[in-house]
């Protein structure tokens, strides 16, 4: 490579072939369409429905951790409820 020549050069924009494509032309991430597809829900999504979705995503992940508990808790409890001689074993 010459000294002269420059690595991650942007190429012409007649040979480009998208609008979008000037965003992030010269990395190597390529994320155009994610960054335009951020910056359209930047405009939309405000912070209290994003606090609003993250309150009700917490409290889905709190009810379900608790329903976990109680069933574990209740097979537990049910299984040493059963006396010695009873169950699916018959003679």
């Amino acid at each position: 490579m010459s000294p002269h020549q420059v690595r991650n050069t942007p190429a012409p924009m007649s040979a480009r072939g998208t609008h979008f494509r000037t965003l992030a032309y010269g990395t190597d991430s390529r994320n155009s369409q994610l960054i335009l597809l951020g910056v359209i829900l930047s405009c939309v999504i405000n912070g209290d429905s994003v606090t609003g979705i993250l309150r009700q995503a917490t409290w889905l992940v709190v009810t379900l951790i608790v329903l976990i508990i109680v069933q574990v808790v209740q097979s537990r409890v049910a299984w040493s409820a059963v006396p010695q001689g009873c169950g699916a074993h018959l003679p």
